[in-house]
């Protein structure tokens, strides 16, 4: 058999690409297999559900928003068929809490104008393709001139569009004249108002995404725990399509946060939410390091289950890490210190010590090695820096590390490593507490 390292040079980048384009296949092998899609379709559902949770109560104040425009444009002011009113309306509120009230008179000015520009050109050139054509370069021109919003300027181009394409259809909206620009005024007005009546948390979305993360996280590394314990590859390749559906969660939370993170900067009335944020961002983060270093644990199962078969030692510690996120996933949720999480990170830390590697069973050490860093991972994902969660790694020495990196800085909010208190935890884990110190 030949000797990796005494290959000649030319044949190692050939090895090497030799290995990218496996993986390569074995991504293109997920998308393709039955079993591997309905892994992905189920955690495509789970996230879908939670969206809907989070969207039902805004979806109902839109609702509500739509209905009032359309009575008081109708009832009130007597329009026939009050459309841009509740258009108006939906459009400013949309389906999620981060409701700005700058940027729903923002929105709000964009349909208005939009719409009066499209009066008057259908009034003055008429209706037409080319006419259409024209609403929508002024009406975009006229946008860039008073705003820099992106969606400031999709307003005002689509709404002078729809006014002046109604002129094309012979229908009761055709000589609507100056009620649609009035009607148009009315829903952004309603919007505004319940914006500031019924202000949104801009906290409670990107929490939610980050605690179903770290949830879909565990249940990757669940599966990884179950094909090591029975020996089952297929199990492993379910945890790497798992894999790739917390990785698109991941990627959903960051723009969530970044979403709030710019809410927050422009609403001095929400300062107060900026260290929560801070905290969100830095989990934010520390996870992209943790999917990380878990596609290399699900590398080196594979490798073990190969050579080895079952490893239920190392089955167990990847089920401690689905206990750590878990934890972290209730923690993130309801906003309350990590505790429980922190303590278990740091038993999950104590069992992966250099001395309890097997040097005869090189695979299982190198799965060791990298639970190392994993451990590291989900103790700062409690607040640590760097430098205090080494401190619990035993075989790591004592050097403080530069920080470099953002998320090596000791947490904001959570950072203080106080002692696990079991009457200070939600009732559900003060129990799991209580239980584990009686262990």
């Amino acid at each position: 058999m030949t000797d990796p390292d005494r290959e000649p040079p030319a044949r190692r980048p050939a090895a090497a690409l030799a290995a990218n384009v496996s993986s390569l296949a074995e991504d293109a092998w997920n998308r393709l297999d039955f079993r591997r899609r309905l892994v992905l379709a189920g955690v495509a559902l789970r996230q879908g559900v939670r969206r809907v949770r989070g969207s039902a109560i805004p979806l109902v104040i839109a609702a509500l928003a739509a209905w009032i425009a359309y009575f008081v444009s109708h009832n009130l002011l007597g329009h026939p068929t009050p459309f841009f009113a509740p258009v108006a309306a939906w459009i400013c509120l949309g389906f999620t809490y981060n409701r700005v009230p700058r940027k729903v008179l923002e929105i709000g000015a964009g349909a208005a104008i939009g719409v009066g520009l499209g009066e008057v050109i259908l009034g003055t050139l008429g209706a037409g393709g080319w006419q259409l054509a024209i609403g929508l370069l002024v009406g975009a021109l006229v946008a860039r001139l008073l705003d820099r919003g992106d969606l400031f300027t999709i307003q005002t181009g689509v709404n002078a569009m729809v006014v002046i394409g109604m002129g094309t259809m012979g229908s009761q909206m055709t000589g609507a004249g100056p009620s649609r620009l009035i009607d148009a005024l009315v829903g952004a007005g309603v919007a505004f108002v319940l914006a500031v009546a019924l202000p949104g948390d801009v906290r409670s979305r990107p929490r939610r995404y980050v605690s179903s993360m770290f949830t879909e996280l565990a249940t990757a590394f669940g599966m990884i725990a179950e094909g090591l314990r029975v020996g089952s590859r297929e199990r492993l390749r379910d945890a790497h399509a798992q894999l790739r559906g917390a990785e698109q969660i991941l990627g959903d939370a960051d723009t969530v946060w970044k979403s709030s993170a710019q809410i927050i900067a422009v609403n001095p009335a929400m300062w107060r939410h900026r260290p929560q944020i801070d905290e969100l961002g830095r989990q934010l983060e520390l996870s992209n390091r943790a999917m990380h270093t878990a596609e290399m644990l699900l590398r080196q199962s594979r490798g073990v289950v190969d050579e080895w078969g079952p490893d239920p030692d190392a089955a167990g510690l990847m089920d401690d890490v689905a206990a750590v996120l878990n934890a972290l996933a209730g923690s993130v949720r309801h906003w309350h210190p990590p505790w429980l999480a922190r303590t278990r990170a740091k038993d999950l830390a104590a069992d992966c010590a250099p001395h309890l590697a097997q040097p005869e069973e090189w695979r299982h050490s190198a799965l060791l090695s990298v639970l190392r860093s994993m451990a590291i991972d989900l103790l700062q994902l409690t607040g640590l820096s760097r430098d205090q969660a080494r401190y619990y790694l035993p075989g790591t020495g004592t050097d403080v590390s530069s920080l470099s990196v953002r998320g090596d800085e000791e947490s904001g909010v959570w950072g203080t490593d106080e002692p696990l208190v079991v009457d200070d935890l939600p009732d559900s884990e003060s129990h799991d507490a209580a239980d584990e110190r009686r262990d």
